[in-house]
């Protein structure tokens, strides 16, 4: 099988994996959720008015998509996903420091609250801290009354200056525990895995053994009377798909990789000696949406408010100029652009700089 064929040390003696099987691991699983994000991206791009609400709740989506993967390796193979294809299984840490085998479904939930919620917090205080310190940058706040503008600002400001803090603290915390498993102070390498008693082991040839028998129960006509074999499609079609997952992810990750290694800074040189072509011609108008903003009759004014644009601001995404503090608002709402419903982020936005003397 292709996730054991990843794990080169099933026949060591020692059962804790190595800081290299966990770190490739993780990467893994932080590799996961940019392409499922970039593939959104692309659906609602080619039809935004039919599925750009795909990628505005992209994140949720993957939420729910990543709930029903883990939870599906957890209670059937004791680890998450990228955590199987290395090879690896998640047991119980008795008080004494050692390990017992197995997770049991406390120990589950507490898994997927980990592998599922605590990264989907994660980004949306990291989005959150982006959008304020922006926020804070630009002078967005000037919109507010008084009192709600001395209300936010408060708070705001405390969660701007808090949340790095709270960031290194983590990160710190993470390297520490890297640390100290590397030179065996401890048998656990996260803070997370700590704190919910439990520690990653590799998996023997007992648990590959019964993992195949398993497969093997589980198929359509494994049952002895038409009502079992008729309730074993959903557990068999289950399985499949996760087999087929397992066994497609050496070549999606492989392709990941390869993207990530043909567009990063480093290659960026080379990108370009192979791709030096001739300038192809600029790309046509985008087209409004069927349901999007209506054009103003004259070029200078705003598609929101339908004023003369202040502090004029192009949507990289489009090309439509707005009033920054319509754009920004709509965007912070919506996700996409008024005009053409392409899927577009504050940080897409460009101030233009208008020389009104002439």
């Amino acid at each position: 099988m292709a996730e054991f064929a990843a794990h080169l040390n099933q026949g060591t003696a020692n059962a804790n994996p190595t800081i290299f099987e966990i770190v490739a691991q993780e990467s893994m699983a932080t590799v996961l959720r940019p392409a499922v994000s970039y593939g959104l991206k692309v659906l609602a791009t080619s039809n935004p008015d039919r599925w750009g609400w795909l990628w505005r709740v992209g994140d949720e989506l993957y939420v729910i998509l990543d709930y029903i993967v883990q939870n599906h390796y957890l209670k059937n193979f004791g680890g998450s996903i990228s955590e199987h294809f290395y090879g690896l299984k998640r047991v119980f840490n008795v008080e004494n420091g050692e390990s017992s085998g197995g997770i049991s479904n406390y120990h589950r939930y507490l898994s997927l609250i980990m592998l599922v919620a605590v990264p989907y917090a994660k980004l949306k205080l990291d989005q959150l801290f982006e959008r304020i310190r922006e926020e804070n940058v630009t002078g967005y706040l000037a919109s507010y009354s008084s009192r709600k503008r001395s209300y936010f600002l408060q708070l705001k400001r405390v969660f701007i200056y808090v949340y790095p803090w709270l960031h290194f603290t983590g990160e710190t915390a993470i390297l520490s525990y890297y640390l100290l498993y590397i030179f065996k102070f401890c048998n656990v390498h996260s803070p997370l895995l700590h704190v919910i008693g439990v520690s990653l082991q590799r998996l023997t040839r007992q648990d590959m053994l019964a993992h195949s028998m398993q497969n093997v129960n589980t198929g359509v006509f494994s049952g002895k009377t038409l009502t079992e074999r008729i309730s074993a499609i959903p557990r068999s079609l289950a399985h499949l798909l996760a087999s087929v997952l397992a066994n497609g992810l050496p070549v999606i990750v492989f392709f990941l990789k390869f993207i990530d290694w043909w567009y990063s800074s480093e290659n960026k040189g080379a990108v370009q000696a192979v791709t030096q072509l001739p300038i192809p011609p600029p790309p046509p108008q985008p087209k409004p949406a069927q349901h999007g903003v209506k054009l103003p009759p004259h070029p200078a004014q705003c598609p929101l408010c339908k004023k003369v644009c202040t502090n004029p601001t192009a949507l990289s995404s489009s090309g439509y100029v707005f009033c920054y503090p319509c754009i920004y608002k709509y965007l912070n709402q919506h996700g996409c652009c008024p005009v053409t419903h392409l899927p577009s982020a504050s940080k897409q936005l460009v101030r233009l700089y208008v020389d009104d003397t002439n």
